[in-house]
């Protein structure tokens, strides 16, 4: 009994070093699964999307020049670009473990 008790204790402090490392956005935890779903929140996390304003080019700069009678102006046209969009991580829903589980 002490055998396993000490197993347990050994595994357990390895995985919280192992999760400790982890980033902000990703977690590696090793664990059971619960059968008390109710002692979970369900969040709703949006999809990360990469916007890129000047993704396609349509139209190249170019400058012209403006004749009225009496002046000339010579004015710039900038570039036109068609906005991309390109998804990063899909929206999903993830559990949050509350303070009332067992």
């Amino acid at each position: 009994m002490f055998k396993v008790a000490l197993s347990c204790a050994v595994a357990a402090s390895g995985i919280l070093l192992y999760a400790g490392a982890a980033s902000s956005r990703t977690m590696v935890v090793d664990e059971t699964r619960g059968r008390y779903v109710e002692c979970y929140n369900k969040e709703y996390v949006p999809a990360r999307v990469l916007v890129n304003t000047r993704g396609r080019r349509v139209r190249g700069e170019y400058h012209e020049w403006e004749i009225h009678p009496t002046k000339w102006n010579r004015v710039r046209e900038p570039a036109v670009y068609i906005q991309t969009r390109r998804t990063i991580e899909p929206d999903h829903y993830t559990l949050i473990r509350t303070s009332v589980c067992p």
